[in-house]
């Protein structure tokens, strides 16, 4: 059993981390209900622009556009959307394994990061990324959103890539995510099936100037849209996964101080008792000395 100078000293380098993760379980707290308002307010734009694409596809379907072609190459590219930091359980582990199994099933491929901890990842396998969007994952804006979906845009007009993929971490509720896998480009029905279109509730929509001309326009937003739902989303995600885990490691410490403590107790009370033992046996053989027993 370790010396009470020893057990002390472990008390107070536990208790100095549970500051530290008390502190960072409040530190994504905070962040998580900012994150959340951004999601709540980009969820509704992004299922009504769903919705009207969906609504042009359904029932308008001599529209004509380049993100509508399938093409048959294998020019694929990938973003991969994780976190600057660890600590934050499984959070990281989860989406770049998911993203790892599909990346190594293309041959032609094209890798695309935003976190430190996925290009290092990819670096440590010897897969080469391409383009790293650096300052995102930690505080996304549209701006940086409108960034990643222009180069996207620019490369599928150009035909350099043939479909464009996210790997990101969805957020299905404030307490739970899963790693998802978001086709970008190119644009087929079979992507829409879980939307809702608006017909049923207002009749059959028309389209000023005509359909083509609104789908033309929408497409860009809603790509550039999505890339923004994307990074909010693994972002909140990240930081309900972080303050789970520094909850889980203030509980940890405080069972280890506890039982720390009840150890420091034990050996302070055998201490005593055992300078008690010695002083009463000097006692006794002082007075044996002295004849008085």
């Amino acid at each position: 059993m370790p010396g009470m100078s020893e057990t002390r000293q472990r008390i107070r380098a536990i208790e100095q981390t549970r500051q530290i993760t008390r502190a960072m379980h409040l530190i994504s707290s905070v962040k998580l209900k900012k994150a959340m308002e951004r999601y709540e307010k980009n969820a509704f734009y992004i299922d009504w622009t769903r919705s009207i694409i969906k609504d042009i596809l359904l029932h308008l379907g001599e529209v004509d556009h380049p993100f509508l072609k399938h093409r048959s190459g294998d020019r694929t590219a990938y973003l991969v959307i994780a976190g600057d930091k660890g600590m934050a359980g499984a959070f990281n582990a989860n989406i770049l394994n998911l993203a790892l199994r599909h990346i190594t099933q293309t041959q032609e491929r094209f890798v695309f990061t935003v976190g430190h901890m996925a290009s290092q990842f990819f670096n440590r396998r010897n897969i080469m990324v391409d383009v790293e969007f650096l300052h995102t994952a930690q505080n996304p804006q549209l701006f940086n959103a409108r960034q990643i979906a222009e180069v996207f845009i620019d490369l599928y007009e150009q035909n350099l890539i043939d479909r464009v993929y996210i790997l990101y971490t969805h957020m299905v509720s404030a307490m739970r995510q899963r790693p998802r896998v978001l086709k970008l480009l190119s644009l087929e029905l079979s992507d829409f099936e879980d939307v809702r279109t608006e017909q049923g509730n207002f009749g059959a929509l028309e389209y000023d100037p005509d359909p083509a001309t609104v789908f033309e326009t929408l497409v860009p937003q809603y790509i550039i849209g999505a890339v923004y739902a994307t990074l909010v989303q693994s972002y909140a995600s990240e930081q309900s996964s972080r303050m789970r885990a520094m909850d889980e490691a203030t509980k940890n410490a405080d069972e280890m101080i506890e039982r720390l403590q009840q150890e420091y107790r034990r050996a302070r009370q055998a201490a005593v008792t055992e300078e008690m033992i010695e002083v009463i046996g000097g006692t006794n053989a002082v007075r044996r000395a002295d004849g008085r027993i």
